[in-house]
């Protein structure tokens, strides 16, 4: 009996770990102190390492011997991989949802973008940002496959983090990614996975030739700022030399 509760403590730590995660409360890069957290949550430090640990299977959490825990951040190869991967199993996760979807589910995913409008998708980025990752887990869910939820639940959510966090998005037209997503409603109350699934894959495929754009031009930034920063150290060497 012990061990069921201890078990079912560290499933409960596990999962408040992650929706705060997923909400941004916890940035990635911050350290995590296991004594200060665990005694925050009225807990010992046991369950707190089990789920810490079985977040970092996930990808989520990143442990580093003798120096600590910190919330993971995908490097940007990673996350083109989770990209990739979410492109080629989100559209079967549609086709799944569609098959299964009622009256009650559609109207589920028309609350996520509701009182959203073209003219103000820029000014709330972040909002847009958490409505597309609930979007995204409904679907998943009513997917009703248990692998493909394990699958793209943990890409989607480290791929929601980056997003958070890093400079990936940067401020290209929303518009596009909305009209996509109000299609897909559209498909579901149609109750045509063909049409809903395609749309799925043109959506992902977007966000990544989005993300691999803007890769793209931060390495020419970090070029820029290299060369300016050797031009100086050039100029100071001459001025001194």
């Amino acid at each position: 009996m012990d061990a069921l509760i201890a078990e079912s403590l560290t499933d409960q730590v596990r999962r408040l770990l992650q929706r705060v995660i997923e909400a941004g409360e916890i940035a990635p890069g911050t350290r995590i102190h296991e004594e200060e957290f665990a005694k925050k949550l009225g807990i010992s430090k046991s369950p707190l390492r089990v789920a810490l640990h079985q977040l970092k299977q996930d990808g989520i959490i990143r442990i580093e011997p003798r120096k600590g825990i910190y919330v993971a951040m995908p490097k940007d190869e990673e996350l083109l991989e989770l990209l990739e991967v979410r492109e080629v199993l989100e559209g079967l996760a549609v086709r799944r949802a569609v098959k299964n979807a009622d009256d009650s589910f559609v109207r589920r995913l028309e609350a996520c973008f509701a009182g959203f409008d073209k003219q103000d998708l820029d000014a709330r980025r972040l909002e847009y940002a958490a409505a597309d990752f609930r979007f995204q887990r409904l679907i998943v869910e009513a997917s009703d496959s248990s692998e493909l939820t394990k699958t793209l639940k943990n890409a989607n959510v480290r791929i929601h983090m980056s997003r958070l966090f890093a400079n990936h998005s940067g401020h290209h037209d929303l518009t596009p990614y909305h009209q996509e997503h109000l299609g897909m409603i559209e498909a579901f109350k149609a109750r045509d996975p063909i049409r809903a699934e395609a749309i799925a894959i043109s959506h992902v495929e977007r966000v990544r030739t989005q993300f691999i754009m803007k890769a793209h031009e931060n390495i020419g930034d970090g070029r820029e700022q290299q060369s300016a920063a050797r031009e100086i150290r050039e100029a100071n060497e001459f001025l001194t030399g």
